[in-house]
């Protein structure tokens, strides 16, 4: 029976919330975390505060249990996934036993992924339950990956640069943590520099500025198997970000997709024997 729950969890999300890009920054004063139509555009706050509970640096969603993470530098937060949000503080994420931030969060097999970009930058797995973290893979420091988000239809893991490899161009690129390598997928647009948040759902990537809104219009919106732009959203932010954050929570139908192909992949096969023939039988 517990292989239904991420499909349970799937049809009990707020049936307003069809698919969708959660974003939010750092900004200064009151900042909020928004909800992004991908198909109007149009951005529904999910929650505002002053404090630190209201600017994320990452931002990760579990589809399993509903639920949406996101940090501010070390201290982890979450929430059920709804029409509005209900932080809780979940406390600090260490590493080697110290405190630590992080720039981006994913969420991908019941783990939190993350990456710094000051002292040992790389890419880092996250228990959500202990907060702890530990080192997967330590790519190259040309390589300045502020955001991060798991394609949750193929699991393939992507990141954001704001810094160019040797020879190369910022922009998204294709991780491999386990092979430790990375592969350009597709530029930033003309005039960027500076993107921090990144969602990915099935082969869409979604570049989300820092803001404000008045230099920073807009986020992109690109096809990751050709690298083109395929449009843009509105940005909703009113103020500058040092960081912004983003992830994507796909429309219910989506997800009770998702739990029944996991159901299959997962299903035990079940063997029936061949009977013998009768002069065999015993």
């Amino acid at each position: 029976m517990h292989r239904l729950i991420p499909v349970l969890a799937a049809v009990t999300i707020c049936a307003a919330a069809q698919a969708q890009l959660i974003v939010g920054n750092d900004q200064s004063g009151t900042a909020t975390i928004y909800n992004v139509d991908v198909g109007t555009g149009v951005a529904t706050p999910l929650y505002s505060a002053s404090d630190a509970s209201a600017k994320p640096w990452g931002m990760a969603y579990d589809p399993s249990t509903n639920t949406l993470y996101w940090n501010a530098g070390g201290t982890l937060y979450s929430s059920p996934f709804g029409a509005a949000l209900t932080p809780t503080n979940l406390g600090t994420m260490t590493y080697n036993d110290a405190n630590v931030n992080f720039v981006a969060l994913s969420f991908h097999n019941g783990k939190l992924w993350g990456t710094r970009n000051i002292s040992t930058e790389a890419v880092y797995e996250i228990d959500p339950t202990t907060r702890v973290a530990k080192l997967v893979y330590q790519y190259n420091s040309s390589y300045d990956f502020g955001g991060l988000e798991h394609d949750m239809v193929t699991g393939q893991l992507y990141g954001l640069s704001d810094t160019a490899p040797a020879g190369g161009a910022r922009g998204l690129f294709e991780i491999d943590p386990f092979g430790q390598t990375e592969v350009f997928r597709a530029p930033y647009p003309a005039g960027e520099t500076d993107i921090d948040g990144l969602a990915v759902y099935n082969g869409k990537a979604f570049y989300v500025t820092d803001g404000p809104n008045t230099t920073q219009q807009f986020f992109y919106v690109f096809d990751v198997a050709t690298g083109m732009q395929l449009g843009t959203l509105p940005s909703p932010f009113t103020g500058s970000g040092t960081f912004s954050a983003a992830t994507y929570v796909p429309e219910p139908a989506s997800l009770v997709l998702l739990g029944l192909a996991g159901l299959v992949a997962t299903r035990p096969v079940s063997v029936v024997p061949t009977p013998l023939p009768n002069s065999q039988s015993m």
